[in-house]
């Protein structure tokens, strides 16, 4: 597995680019986000690490170039020491699939960086399951989903999301479910993860009554997709 890692702070970058000799991890290392820009354009990674604070753009510039110029789908972490909960959910919406506040810890990154590295690999060999449910279809073997059988662009974060809860209809599923879930940690260090995707599986989907089934907020708890008779 091919990491690009993003961060200015040579100690810092010491510290993890050793880390990730210990996971077995490749790495590319860039102290700049035009470096790392460029590069994409001849080489292709299985995910990415990012850093916000960076001396010529912020990371947040580097990921949105990167969504909208480079590769969709590459998995992204973001890291950073900022905290509030306005910059997770900017990151998020941008395009990161996973935040994780600095400073890093060793055993989480691993797990994180495991979990987005999943998405590479795709549905276990021989899952060629097909979920559908009234307007709606989910090829697991391809990871392509459907409305009206027209196909839905969703990242793959997205689209295993929006599987966990048609899989679940009528089910109560906690935030620090799905975070084990889809995202494959158990911890509950930031739920808005959840919240932001949610509301880009709802958009994308076009969830809502007329579609006969909407996504019920759990106050204080987190989700259910219900259906709606329309009889």
């Amino acid at each position: 597995m091919l990491i690009a890692y993003l961060e200015d702070d040579p100690d810092q970058a010491a510290n993890v680019t050793g880390w990730f000799e210990e996971f077995g991890f490749e790495y590319e290392h860039f102290s700049q986000a035009q470096a790392l820009l460029k590069r994409l354009k001849d080489r292709n990674f299985d995910a990415a690490v990012l850093d916000w604070e960076l001396p010529d753009m912020p990371g947040t510039e580097a990921l949105r170039q990167i969504r909208e110029k480079y590769h969709q789908d590459l998995p992204v972490l973001f890291c950073s020491m900022r905290d509030s909960e306005e910059d997770v959910v900017t990151a998020l919406e941008l395009g990161a699939d996973d935040y994780m506040r600095k400073p890093l810890l060793k055993t989480e990154l691993k797990a994180r960086l495991t979990s987005l590295l999943r998405r590479i690999k795709g549905p276990e060999a021989g899952d060629g399951r097909v979920l559908e449910h009234g307007p709606y279809r989910f090829e697991m073997q391809n990871r392509q989903a459907f409305c009206d059988g027209n196909p839905v662009d969703m990242t793959d974060k997205d689209f295993e999301l929006a599987t966990c809860l048609f899989d679940n209809i009528g089910r109560i599923m906690s935030r620090s479910f799905l975070l084990d879930a889809v995202w494959g940690v158990s911890t509950d260090l930031n739920t808005r993860t959840v919240d932001v995707h949610i509301s880009r599986v709802r958009k994308a989907l076009g969830i809502t009554p007329a579609s006969g089934f909407r996504i019920k907020t759990i106050y204080q708890h987190g989700y259910r997709l219900e259906r709606i008779d329309q009889g």
